[in-house]
């Protein structure tokens, strides 16, 4: 006996929290003759279910996570080297469970850069414990600054003054009102006024409770504390060739810049060179003239035309402008007299006459993250990109975007302006520069 299958649609419709499925069986004609079935799965859009308030998804938990799985293992690592150069160097490494006094790590810095202590093997117990102990609370240093930036003098932070006027709030003494003392010297002179109750030396915040103040400051930058290192060493009198590695080996850090380059694609058409960066001017150019190209215009005829050479020019000159504001395809046929409905290709509307949700011009981001920075940042760099050639561009966004590392390219003239720029800015400018996470940057 001979059956004929049903003729039968399917039907997808995905939403942000669900997707929509149904099935209707339909005639010859592929009218509709019967629901066969119709659902609605809900899902909850990636987000994780720990963090639906905040709307965290779960590939940002994940990041979170793995970073600081890295960087707790980079931690014991820098560590494990710090402890194998004190062996080397004949320094016994104190465990911090040993030490049976409060606080007496800060009382141990304090003392080794006030007074040099004439027994070795006290001398050298009490360096190990200053160095271990500061390498596990050494402050903040953007990566932009290398290691050795510190071996030479830096002024102290105004974290470090914040810290100074709150030891002479809590012990108006000598030590206190010294021009020079160190971060752990100013901790004791504070410590040495007597308290209550245990004091607690550093702020309590994120946690659930109430945010508690400590002694030092929110964020003591890693200057200060290596202005105390080398004071310690200089009092200690250890030798340059002694406490240089051990120095570096206190404040070390994998740099994140140039992370972006070993993940460069090859180019398919030259195979011997690397791709364009999708954050270069290059790239975005070419990509803005590429959809430019494929626009079509429907007029009164019935063929689609190509633009034309002005009309080119006035939608790329449109997409490359600096502007922060978003430019839509109605708003580029508004700028050449069409109707929306005109304009087919890339840009088109759906079959309903609707916007396509993924489908935007395409815009200079890169130069849009460099006006859209912190007014600290912003003003001098835009005057520095107006006054700077293409090339100069180029060499800044790499560096900007992490994908070459500033200290292998500081020989190279091509880097020399963006060089100059970012090296005279200070700290806190250095931190609101533009985001290089928020442009695609590898090729």
């Amino acid at each position: 006996m001979f059956y004929a299958g049903k003729r039968y649609r399917i039907g997808i419709d995905v939403g942000l929290n669900s997707v929509g499925l149904a099935a209707v069986e339909v005639s010859d004609e592929n009218s509709p003759v019967r629901l066969l079935n119709a659902q609605s799965v809900i899902h909850d859009g990636g987000v994780d279910p720990q963090k639906n308030k905040e709307a965290i998804t779960r590939k940002n938990m994940s990041g979170v996570a793995r970073r600081t799985r890295r960087m707790r293992r980079r931690k014991r690592e820098r560590f494990h080297k710090l402890d194998m150069l004190l062996g080397k160097f004949g320094y016994p490494v104190i465990e911090p469970e040993s030490l049976d006094k409060p606080f007496e790590e800060w009382h141990v810095r304090a003392e080794l850069a006030t007074r040099y202590i004439e027994d070795d093997e006290l001398r050298r117990e009490s360096i190990s414990i200053a160095l271990r102990h500061m390498a596990r609370h050494r402050g903040w240093r953007n990566p932009y600054r290398q290691v050795d930036s510190l071996i030479s003098d830096n002024p102290y932070s105004k974290q470090y003054g914040e810290l100074k006027e709150k030891a002479k709030a809590y012990n108006d003494d000598a030590t206190a009102a010294e021009e020079e003392s160190t971060p752990a010297q100013l901790v004791v002179a504070m410590l040495d006024a007597g308290y209550a109750e245990a004091p607690r030396l550093r702020w309590r915040t994120g946690s659930k409770k109430p945010d508690a103040e400590g002694y030092l400051p929110v964020r003591l930058m890693q200057e200060d504390n290596a202005n105390e290192l080398k004071q310690i060493f200089r009092v200690q009198r250890v030798p340059a060739d002694e406490w240089k590695p051990l120095f570096r080996s206190v404040f070390y850090a994998v740099s994140p810049k140039g992370s972006a380059e070993q993940r460069v694609g090859q180019d398919p058409l030259a195979p011997e060179q690397a791709r364009a960066l999708k954050a270069s001017l290059a790239f975005q150019e070419y990509r803005i003239a590429n959809v430019i190209t494929n626009l079509r215009i429907k007029d009164a005829s019935a063929e689609l035309r190509k633009l034309t050479v002005d009309e080119k020019q006035s939608i790329y000159d449109q997409l490359v402008s600096p502007s922060s504001e978003d430019i839509t395809w109605s708003d580029l046929c508004d700028f050449l007299g069409f109707k929306r409905s005109q304009l087919k290709g890339v840009g088109s509307l759906t079959e309903d006459g609707e916007e396509r949700i993924s489908s935007r011009p395409p815009r200079l981001t890169s130069v849009q993250r460099i006006y859209e920075s912190d007014n600290k940042i912003r003003k001098p760099l835009v005057a520095w990109w107006k006054s700077a050639s293409d090339n100069e561009h180029e060499a800044m966004i790499r560096l900007l975007s992490n994908t070459v590392d500033i200290d292998k390219v500081r020989e190279d003239v091509a880097y020399a302006s963006a060089i100059e720029f970012i090296d005279g800015l200070d700290d806190d400018a250095l931190t609101k520069g533009p985001d290089p996470r928020k442009v695609d940057t590898v090729g």
